[in-house]
Order: C-alpha cells, then sequence, then structure tokens
C-alpha cells in the first residue's frame, strides 16, 4: 500500500474548535498494490466529515448494513459519527483520494451544492485528482498563508465535485451529452488531422481511460473506430467523384500511410479501395 498524505498541524485529528466555514483536517491518496487489502471499521464514525473519491478500481462500502460496490468515479462522503465500514483490494488495483474537512456549517454548504446524499455520481474529471494533491501539498510545504489555501482547495474540490454531479446526472437521466457531442463535432469537423484519444480526453476533461469507456458507451464504438469510420466514409466519397490516387486519398483522409488506409479499407468493405472504385465507375457508367 502506497499513501501519499498531509496533515493540518502535522496531527490527524477529527474535532476542531473552528469557527471558519470551511476548514480542512487532512487530505490524501492511497494507493492499494503491494499484495494486502485496505480494510476501514470506524463503528463510531469520526467526529469530522470525510470526501472518499474513486480513482482507480472498485471501492466496497457497507451502506444501509449491505455492501455495495463502487466504480471509479464515484465520491461517498460521510457525515460525522457515521458509521464508517469498507475496504479496497490490491487485486482491482485500487486508488482513492479521501479530504476531512468540518466547518460552522458543512450540512448548509453541502445541501447548497447539492452533495447532501451518501453515494455522489462524480465522474473521472481529469482535474480532480489535481485539486487533492493540491491540497495535501499546502499541508505537507506549510508556505505562507498555507492554511487559506487549503481551505479554499477544499471548497473549490466540493463545488466542481457537485459540478461534475450535476453533468452526471444529466446524462443518465435524458443519454444527451453535450460535452461528448462536441467531441464528436470535432471528429467530423477534424478527421483529416492528427487526432490523438489522449487530446480528446483532455479536450473532455477526463482520463484516457474513462473518456474511452463513456465515449464507447455512448456511441456503441471505440474512439479510434469511430474516428476512422468517419474517415473511411470520406475516402469513399474521394474514390467514387475523384481520381486521387490512393496515396493523395490517404492523406486528405487522415489515415497513418496508405498501406494501413488499403488494410484497414478491405478488413471493412472485403475488397480493396481500388476495387471499390471500379466498382463505383461500372455502375455510374451502366
Amino acid at each position: 500500500m502506497l499513501q501519499y498524505s498531509a496533515y493540518l498541524y502535522d496531527q490527524d485529528l477529527d474535532d476542531y474548535n473552528v469557527d471558519l466555514p470551511f476548514l480542512v483536517h487532512n487530505c490524501g491518496k492511497i494507493s492499494i498494490n503491494c499484495g494486502r487489502n485496505l480494510n476501514i471499521d470506524r463503528r463510531n464514525g469520526r467526529r469530522d466529515f470525510q470526501i472518499i473519491y474513486i480513482h482507480q478500481g472498485k471501492g466496497h462500502f457497507i451502506l444501509d448494513n449491505r455492501e455495495t460496490v463502487l466504480d471509479e468515479g464515484c465520491t461517498v462522503l460521510y457525515y460525522p459519527y457515521e458509521i464508517q465500514q469498507y475496504s479496497f483490494r490490491y487485486s482491482e488495483n485500487a486508488q482513492f483520494y479521501w479530504l476531512h474537512f468540518s466547518g460552522t456549517d458543512i450540512p448548509g454548504l453541502l445541501r447548497e451544492a447539492g452533495l447532501d446524499r451518501q453515494i455522489i455520481d462524480t465522474g473521472m474529471a481529469s482535474y480532480i485528482p489535481n485539486l487533492f494533491e493540491g491540497i495535501i501539498r499546502e499541508l505537507i510545504m506549510k508556505q505562507p498563508g498555507y492554511l487559506q489555501i487549503a481551505n479554499l482547495k477544499g471548497q473549490e474540490l466540493v463545488w466542481l465535485l457537485a459540478r461534475e454531479s450535476r453533468k452526471q446526472a444529466s446524462r443518465n437521466r435524458n443519454g444527451y451529452n453535450a460535452e461528448m457531442e462536441e467531441i464528436l463535432e470535432i471528429i467530423h469537423r477534424s478527421y483529416h488531422q492528427d487526432l490523438t484519444i489522449e487530446q480528446l480526453a483532455k479536450r473532455y476533461g477526463a482520463s484516457t481511460g474513462w473518456f474511452i469507456k463513456e465515449f464507447s458507451r455512448y456511441t456503441g464504438v471505440t474512439p479510434k473506430k469511430y474516428i476512422n469510420e468517419v474517415r473511411l466514409n470520406h475516402a469513399k466519397e474521394l474514390l467514387s467523384s475523384t481520381n486521387y490516387n490512393i496515396s493523395k486519398i490517404s492523406t486528405v483522409c487522415g489515415f497513418e500511410n496508405p498501406l494501413y488506409f488499403s488494410r484497414y479499407f478491405q478488413k471493412n468493405y472485403h475488397m480493396a479501395p481500388t476495387t471499390y472504385r471500379n466498382l463505383v465507375h461500372r455502375k455510374i457508367s451502366s
């Protein structure tokens, strides 16, 4: 197990006499990858609030007296004195972030943000881990103003988790994903360029792995296949309506090289590009 964490005043306390709207107690990241599971059993909970964000693998939580398995992109919120029973398993290569915090009216803040429930689907926006790690760095380095910055980052984290939760809820409710539609528009507009999955994932605001899952779920095919299908459709148009050679068509449509284009075309249409061209021209002439 690898742990990267930091604590306010270098102590793992869960109760402070505080009159601040928001106070970060501690923040960290744990990777379960060393042959041993992590099991937490706090029957009396803690006296502060806790956010757990699953960044990789799965989390196993006992909620309402039954086990609930949550995937990456899910967030769990614990209130003070709430029973905390959960585990992360090395066999699932699990990784998660956590934040402990308190404040003068945290329940009111959570209600306003729309996070006043225990399980929150927040997705895999790439900036979320960066926020956790920014808080950890502030608590480790303790440069001038670290407490104020850590607390501001903690509040930013709450509101951005709320934003991502609303996005996920909208996608699940009506099936329409405005951000993904924008990605599809980019592909159709820029298919001839060197489009990489990493670039598209960054534009979408997610990790590459999560983006591929979301894209595949939304379109039914992987991003790479979708891009190549768009390129193939344009290649068919050029084969039918121009006298460009195969090398020219391959370049114009954004394929890596003519050989790859020919093989991909053959795989999808069971004929070579030149055979397709000849077939179309014969139909037109007849």
